[in-house]
């Protein structure tokens, strides 16, 4: 989860803009939210994304419930399973183009958990974002941190504990139990007639 504060609040370059990050896992799992900073005079409307690192969607969910600012979340629809050690990246969309931003930010890679946000070179440049419509950022600027983030489940693997027995029937060792069966009379009156 996202900590901190962006250098620069209430930026607007006169568009609509779509804002991401590129991370990578150190362990497979599943991205069950999307967050970003907002500043306080952002007021649109704001769509997270989940990309692959080739621009492919995974996950779309419209922020609702927005506080005036500071951190805003959304929860996806589904959890989306993820790779170890295999880039992906995170973004959101601007309606009304106001970001938040800390330039140079990702000169280096900034590691919480088992995510990491790539330092700018590890897969190409980091702090990404598009001007427009909404689609997958591809642009960036002086390895800018435009503060998007996510939320991370690790992957238990499959469920090993065997089930538990609430109740047996007959009784283990019974002896003389009654064994019967109930026949539809219908189907009995069929199989007569054949």
């Amino acid at each position: 989860a996202g900590t901190g504060t962006p250098a620069q609040l209430n930026q607007n370059d006169g568009l609509a803009i779509e804002l991401g990050v590129k991370f990578r896992s150190a362990e497979a799992g599943y991205v069950t939210a999307l967050r970003f900073y907002k500043g306080s005079q952002d007021g649109g409307t704001h769509v997270g994304h989940l990309w692959t690192s080739g621009g492919t969607l995974l996950a779309t969910a419209t922020f609702t419930g927005e506080t005036a600012s500071g951190w805003q979340e959304v929860t996806l629809s589904a959890p989306v399973a993820i790779a170890a050690n295999t880039t992906y990246v995170a973004s959101y969309h601007s309606s009304a183009g106001y970001y938040v931003a800390t330039t140079g930010y990702f000169t280096q890679a900034v590691t919480n958990g088992p995510l990491t946000a790539l330092a700018s070179g590890t897969d190409g440049p980091n702090g990404l974002y598009r001007y427009g419509t909404s689609g997958f950022p591809t642009s960036s600027f002086n390895s800018s941190n435009y503060w998007v983030d996510l939320v991370f489940a690790p992957d238990s693997g499959p469920d090993t504990t065997p089930p538990t027995v609430l109740s047996t029937t007959p009784a283990s060792g019974a002896t003389g139990v009654l064994v019967g069966a109930t026949v539809n009379p219908q189907m009995a009156e069929q199989l007569a007639l054949d």
